[in-house]
């Protein structure tokens, strides 16, 4: 018989290089907002787009941080 482990590659990827998606994810709103108000739309965009930035980045950190907890804790090592 083959001992099979399923490789499960985007959780290990998330749990190596967790670190970096949340600020890469807080760069690329706040870069799509400065885009967005330099296309001509309105300066409300810039509060908004921080503020969305913000909550994401939190949101990415608890996500990494939820996925390394699981995956310490449910996958075979």
């Amino acid at each position: 018989m083959t001992d099979h482990q399923p490789q499960y590659k985007a959780l290990n990827f998330i749990v190596e290089k967790g670190d970096m998606l949340p600020p890469i994810t807080l760069l690329g709103v706040l870069l799509l907002t400065g885009l967005i108000w330099w296309s001509g739309a309105s300066i409300i965009v810039v509060p908004a787009g921080i503020a969305v930035a913000a909550l994401l980045y939190l949101l990415m950190r608890s996500y990494v941080e939820l996925v390394r907890v699981i995956v310490d804790m449910l996958l075979p090592k």
